[in-house]
Protein backbone atom coordinates (compact mmCIF):
# COMPACT_ATOMS: atom_id res chain seq x y z
CA UNK A 1 0.00 0.00 0.00
CA UNK A 2 3.26 1.91 0.71
CA UNK A 3 3.19 5.55 3.20
CA UNK A 4 4.35 8.88 2.94
CA UNK A 5 5.64 11.19 5.11
CA UNK A 6 6.65 15.24 4.24
CA UNK A 7 7.86 17.72 6.90
CA UNK A 8 7.98 21.28 5.58
CA UNK A 9 9.15 24.09 8.19
CA UNK A 10 10.61 27.21 8.06
CA UNK A 11 14.22 26.92 9.43
CA UNK A 12 16.25 23.56 9.44
CA UNK A 13 15.03 20.66 11.61
CA UNK A 14 16.05 16.92 12.38
CA UNK A 15 13.48 14.12 11.38
CA UNK A 16 13.79 12.38 14.19
CA UNK A 17 11.12 12.20 16.24
CA UNK A 18 8.44 11.74 12.70
CA UNK A 19 10.82 9.61 11.26
CA UNK A 20 11.28 7.58 14.66
CA UNK A 21 7.39 6.40 14.46
CA UNK A 22 7.15 6.07 10.34
CA UNK A 23 9.63 3.87 10.10
CA UNK A 24 7.75 1.12 12.05
CA UNK A 25 5.61 1.55 9.38
CA UNK A 26 7.38 -1.03 7.34
CA UNK A 27 5.98 -4.17 9.11
CA UNK A 28 3.15 -3.26 6.32
CA UNK A 29 5.40 -2.13 3.75
CA UNK A 30 8.55 -4.15 3.54
CA UNK A 31 9.88 -3.52 0.40
CA UNK A 32 11.91 -0.55 0.78
CA UNK A 33 12.49 2.47 2.33
CA UNK A 34 13.67 6.10 1.45
CA UNK A 35 14.33 9.36 3.41
CA UNK A 36 15.05 12.75 1.20
CA UNK A 37 16.24 16.06 3.35
CA UNK A 38 15.62 18.74 1.09
CA UNK A 39 17.10 22.50 0.26
CA UNK A 40 17.07 24.93 -2.41
CA UNK A 41 20.46 23.96 -3.55
CA UNK A 42 20.28 19.78 -3.27
CA UNK A 43 18.79 17.14 -1.99
CA UNK A 44 20.51 13.94 -0.28
CA UNK A 45 18.65 10.93 0.32
CA UNK A 46 18.93 7.68 1.52
CA UNK A 47 17.09 4.86 0.26
CA UNK A 48 17.33 1.08 0.94
CA UNK A 49 15.33 -1.81 -1.18
CA UNK A 50 15.00 -3.23 2.70
CA UNK A 51 12.18 -3.14 5.64
CA UNK A 52 12.94 0.22 7.37
CA UNK A 53 12.10 -1.35 10.78
CA UNK A 54 15.18 -3.51 10.41
CA UNK A 55 17.63 -1.19 8.75
CA UNK A 56 20.57 0.19 10.98
CA UNK A 57 20.82 3.02 7.86
CA UNK A 58 17.47 3.79 9.08
CA UNK A 59 17.94 3.33 12.36
CA UNK A 60 21.20 5.72 12.49
CA UNK A 61 19.39 8.79 10.43
CA UNK A 62 16.38 8.52 13.42
CA UNK A 63 18.98 9.02 15.79
CA UNK A 64 21.55 11.56 14.05
CA UNK A 65 20.65 15.35 15.30
CA UNK A 66 22.99 16.72 12.72
CA UNK A 67 20.90 15.88 9.93
CA UNK A 68 18.33 19.02 8.87
CA UNK A 69 16.89 20.55 6.33
CA UNK A 70 13.83 22.64 6.12
CA UNK A 71 11.93 20.33 4.01
CA UNK A 72 11.79 15.91 3.96
CA UNK A 73 9.95 13.77 2.38
CA UNK A 74 10.11 9.61 3.60
CA UNK A 75 8.41 6.75 1.59
CA UNK A 76 7.91 2.93 2.55
CA UNK A 77 7.37 0.89 0.09
CA UNK A 78 4.58 -2.10 -0.52
CA UNK A 79 5.62 -3.08 -4.18
CA UNK A 80 2.93 -3.55 -6.38
CA UNK A 81 4.12 -2.40 -9.52
CA UNK A 82 7.70 -2.86 -10.25
CA UNK A 83 10.67 -5.28 -9.18
CA UNK A 84 12.20 -4.76 -5.51
CA UNK A 85 15.43 -3.09 -6.01
CA UNK A 86 17.51 0.38 -5.35
CA UNK A 87 16.23 1.85 -8.94
CA UNK A 88 12.45 1.27 -7.68
CA UNK A 89 12.97 2.52 -4.22
CA UNK A 90 11.23 6.04 -3.34
CA UNK A 91 11.85 8.80 -3.27
CA UNK A 92 12.92 9.34 -7.07
CA UNK A 93 15.04 12.52 -7.92
CA UNK A 94 15.78 14.53 -11.31
CA UNK A 95 17.75 17.24 -11.43
CA UNK A 96 15.72 20.59 -12.34
CA UNK A 97 16.75 24.42 -12.92
CA UNK A 98 20.14 24.28 -10.23
CA UNK A 99 18.21 21.89 -8.06
CA UNK A 100 16.80 18.62 -7.60
CA UNK A 101 12.89 17.72 -7.94
CA UNK A 102 11.89 14.87 -5.44
CA UNK A 103 9.27 12.78 -5.94
CA UNK A 104 7.29 9.77 -3.92
CA UNK A 105 3.98 8.09 -4.61
CA UNK A 106 1.44 6.01 -2.57
CA UNK A 107 -1.16 3.93 -5.05
CA UNK A 108 -1.03 1.89 -8.22
CA UNK A 109 -1.33 4.31 -11.65
CA UNK A 110 -2.59 2.00 -15.46
CA UNK A 111 1.34 2.74 -17.10
CA UNK A 112 -0.17 2.22 -20.62
CA UNK A 113 -2.05 5.37 -19.98
CA UNK A 114 1.66 6.88 -18.31
CA UNK A 115 4.04 6.02 -21.10
CA UNK A 116 3.08 7.63 -24.13
CA UNK A 117 3.30 11.39 -22.07
CA UNK A 118 6.86 10.91 -20.76
CA UNK A 119 9.16 13.10 -23.06
CA UNK A 120 12.53 11.57 -24.26
CA UNK A 121 14.68 14.19 -21.84
CA UNK A 122 12.83 12.72 -18.77
CA UNK A 123 13.90 8.76 -18.95
CA UNK A 124 12.21 6.63 -16.65
CA UNK A 125 15.31 4.69 -15.04
CA UNK A 126 13.35 2.12 -12.90
CA UNK A 127 10.46 -0.22 -13.64
CA UNK A 128 7.22 1.58 -11.14
CA UNK A 129 4.31 3.29 -12.26
CA UNK A 130 5.47 6.22 -9.89
CA UNK A 131 8.72 7.00 -11.36
CA UNK A 132 6.82 7.35 -14.40
CA UNK A 133 4.49 9.32 -12.60
CA UNK A 134 7.51 11.49 -11.83
CA UNK A 135 8.88 11.60 -15.47
CA UNK A 136 4.85 12.73 -16.77
CA UNK A 137 4.67 15.34 -14.28
CA UNK A 138 8.27 17.24 -15.17
CA UNK A 139 7.33 16.32 -19.21
CA UNK A 140 4.11 18.39 -18.81
CA UNK A 141 5.87 21.32 -16.84
CA UNK A 142 8.83 21.52 -19.70
CA UNK A 143 6.80 20.78 -22.54
CA UNK A 144 4.03 23.79 -21.41
CA UNK A 145 6.88 25.89 -19.39
CA UNK A 146 4.71 25.91 -16.35
CA UNK A 147 6.39 26.80 -13.63
CA UNK A 148 6.20 25.22 -10.15
CA UNK A 149 4.83 28.19 -8.74
CA UNK A 150 1.52 27.82 -11.14
CA UNK A 151 -0.30 26.01 -8.47
CA UNK A 152 -3.50 25.75 -10.05
CA UNK A 153 -2.22 24.49 -12.64
CA UNK A 154 -0.32 21.94 -10.91
CA UNK A 155 -3.69 21.31 -9.29
CA UNK A 156 -5.61 20.38 -12.16
CA UNK A 157 -2.67 18.93 -13.91
CA UNK A 158 -2.77 16.52 -11.04
CA UNK A 159 -6.17 15.75 -10.98
CA UNK A 160 -6.13 14.92 -14.54
CA UNK A 161 -3.41 12.40 -13.71
CA UNK A 162 -5.39 11.10 -10.91
CA UNK A 163 -7.60 9.35 -13.91
CA UNK A 164 -5.25 7.02 -14.26
CA UNK A 165 -5.52 5.35 -10.88
CA UNK A 166 -4.44 5.91 -7.25
CA UNK A 167 -2.85 9.12 -6.63
CA UNK A 168 -1.42 10.42 -3.40
CA UNK A 169 2.18 12.20 -4.03
CA UNK A 170 4.55 14.28 -2.40
CA UNK A 171 7.00 15.92 -4.47
CA UNK A 172 9.71 19.48 -3.67
CA UNK A 173 11.14 21.80 -6.05
CA UNK A 174 13.87 22.46 -3.52
CA UNK A 175 11.61 25.51 -2.18
CA UNK A 176 8.44 23.76 -1.65
CA UNK A 177 6.32 20.90 0.43
CA UNK A 178 3.50 19.67 -2.52
CA UNK A 179 1.08 17.64 -1.16
CA UNK A 180 -1.64 16.00 -3.52
CA UNK A 181 -4.56 13.66 -2.01
CA UNK A 182 -6.17 11.00 -4.03
CA UNK A 183 -9.52 12.02 -5.50
CA UNK A 184 -11.45 8.90 -4.47
CA UNK A 185 -9.58 9.07 -1.13
CA UNK A 186 -7.29 6.30 -1.30
CA UNK A 187 -5.42 5.25 1.99
CA UNK A 188 -5.48 8.97 3.26
CA UNK A 189 -3.60 11.91 3.91
CA UNK A 190 -3.58 14.07 7.05
CA UNK A 191 -1.29 17.04 8.56
CA UNK A 192 -0.48 18.45 11.74
CA UNK A 193 0.67 22.10 12.01
CA UNK A 194 3.09 22.49 14.86
CA UNK A 195 3.69 25.52 16.39
CA UNK A 196 4.19 27.63 19.82
CA UNK A 197 3.16 26.76 22.26
CA UNK A 198 4.60 23.11 22.21
CA UNK A 199 2.87 20.46 23.84
CA UNK A 200 3.69 16.51 24.57
CA UNK A 201 2.77 14.26 22.19
CA UNK A 202 3.34 10.33 22.02
CA UNK A 203 3.92 7.90 18.60
CA UNK A 204 1.06 6.16 17.73
CA UNK A 205 3.80 3.36 16.37
CA UNK A 206 6.07 2.71 18.94
CA UNK A 207 6.12 3.61 23.12
CA UNK A 208 7.72 7.12 23.22
CA UNK A 209 6.58 9.94 24.12
CA UNK A 210 8.13 14.15 23.48
CA UNK A 211 8.14 17.03 24.87
CA UNK A 212 7.80 19.27 21.94
CA UNK A 213 8.96 22.35 23.91
CA UNK A 214 12.12 20.34 24.57
CA UNK A 215 12.52 19.11 20.90
CA UNK A 216 11.50 22.71 19.09
CA UNK A 217 12.97 26.27 19.16
CA UNK A 218 9.87 29.20 19.78
CA UNK A 219 10.64 30.18 16.21
CA UNK A 220 10.07 27.25 14.17
CA UNK A 221 6.61 26.46 12.57
CA UNK A 222 5.42 23.96 10.24
CA UNK A 223 3.47 20.91 8.74
CA UNK A 224 3.91 17.26 9.09
CA UNK A 225 2.18 15.25 6.52
CA UNK A 226 1.64 11.57 7.11
CA UNK A 227 -1.21 9.14 4.91
CA UNK A 228 -1.62 8.54 8.78
CA UNK A 229 -1.39 10.13 12.18
CA UNK A 230 1.43 9.86 13.79
CA UNK A 231 0.72 11.32 16.65
CA UNK A 232 -1.71 11.71 19.88
CA UNK A 233 -1.67 14.80 21.76
CA UNK A 234 -1.89 17.24 18.67
CA UNK A 235 -4.86 17.91 16.25
CA UNK A 236 -4.67 16.28 12.99
CA UNK A 237 -6.71 16.97 9.92
CA UNK A 238 -7.54 15.11 6.94
CA UNK A 239 -6.62 16.69 3.49
CA UNK A 240 -9.97 16.92 1.39
CA UNK A 241 -9.93 14.34 -1.56
CA UNK A 242 -8.72 15.43 -4.95
CA UNK A 243 -6.79 18.57 -3.69
CA UNK A 244 -3.56 20.00 -3.55
CA UNK A 245 -1.57 21.81 -0.68
CA UNK A 246 2.40 23.93 -0.97
CA UNK A 247 3.86 24.80 1.75
CA UNK A 248 6.30 26.68 1.92
CA UNK A 249 9.04 28.45 4.67
CA UNK A 250 6.80 26.67 7.24
CA UNK A 251 3.09 28.56 6.07
CA UNK A 252 0.51 27.35 3.12
CA UNK A 253 0.65 28.98 0.27
CA UNK A 254 -1.91 27.16 -1.54
CA UNK A 255 -5.13 25.11 -0.87
CA UNK A 256 -7.06 25.21 2.03
CA UNK A 257 -6.39 24.43 5.24
CA UNK A 258 -8.34 23.71 8.72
Amino acid sequence: MCELLGLAFNKPISPGLSFRGFRRRAQRNRHGWGLAAITPTKAVITKEPIRADQSAVSRSLRDDPSLAAPIFIGHVRAASCGEVNLHNTHPFRRALEGGDFVFAHNGTLATRRLTPRIAPEFPVQGSTDSEMAMCVLLSWMARERVDSCDYRLVEEFLQDLNACGDLNLLFSDGKRLYCYHDARGYNGLCYTHRRAPFCQVSLRDEDWEADLREEKAPGQRGFVVASRRLTDGEEWTEFRPGSLLVFERGDVVYGAVG
